[in-house]
């Protein structure tokens, strides 16, 4: 059973090698277990987190959820509270479950203007 996990894993981090060639360089792809923390890293992030912006897109569902709005966490989604946001713009995700596997997308605005291009991390759950 393990050597097929580990080949199951080791087809997972070719694919997504092979995908980040052509979904930008910016993309960002963490490999996490079910039940341990993780940083997300916010590449774009300007000198302040006032500016930063952080959405949710689960893999199997197309409807956006804002976690982070102009560096404040929304307080209105169900993980809300193993959420934080580092010092460095990353987005911080306590205990981590089956139902966070998806793309992280970090943006930056200044006066509510979106500032360069969006910095997309792609969470990827082991179980």
């Amino acid at each position: 059973m393990s050597d097929k996990c580990d080949l199951c894993l080791l087809g997972l981090i070719i694919l997504c090698s092979l995908l980040t060639g052509t979904s930008g360089v910016d993309d960002a792809h963490e490999f996490i277990s079910s039940g341990e923390d993780v940083r997300l890293p916010c590449n774009n992030a300007l000198s302040d987190c006032n500016s930063t912006t952080w959405t949710y897109n689960s893999f199997r569902h197309s409807v956006t959820v804002e976690l982070i709005k102009l560096g404040k966490k929304k307080e209105n989604t169900e993980r809300h509270e193993r959420l934080s946001l580092g010092s460095d713009c990353s987005l911080n995700i306590k205990n981590v479950t089956k139902e966070d596997p998806g793309f992280y997308n970090c943006r930056q605005y200044v006066n509510g203007q979106k500032q360069g291009t969006d910095a997309r991390v792609y969470l990827h759950v082991l179980h």
